[in-house]
């Protein structure tokens, strides 16, 4: 769907892996106090081309993951998000490599869980 702005409105119908220019990932881990901000964050970005959210949670013991199912199943744009929770912790490291392969976009950007993008450009 096109705006006459030259931007592409998205929605979970038009958006396949082929199309994603840019694939962002996010580890997470215990950042309950964070994780909103990070994400919200990625999902205020302005953009003429297509993006994916990749967040793999490190088996968070605290609220992350019921956070971050609430703001996919909340925000309009929840639909970017690809979310994994880890059954059990795996490491950073090992997060990091996990989110890295689950990224279709040609390509990649980082924001870890406890950090934020404050320009939507």
């Amino acid at each position: 769907m096109e705006m006459g702005s030259g931007r592409r409105v998205l929605d979970s119908q038009s958006m396949n892996n082929d199309d994603i220019l840019v694939a962002v990932y996010m580890i997470t881990y215990n950042h309950e106090s964070y994780i909103t901000q990070a994400i919200e964050g990625v999902l205020m970005q302005k953009t003429n081309f297509d993006y994916e959210l990749i967040i793999s949670n490190d088996c968070s013991i605290d609220n992350t993951d019921k956070i971050i199912k609430n703001i996919i199943d909340t925000n309009p744009k929840g639909y970017l998000i690809k979310y994994y929770n880890q059954k059990k912790n795996i490491g950073m490291n090992a997060n990091f490599f996990f989110a890295t392969d689950k990224c279709n976009g040609e390509y990649m950007a980082f924001c870890e869980g406890d950090d934020y993008w404050i320009d939507t450009l």
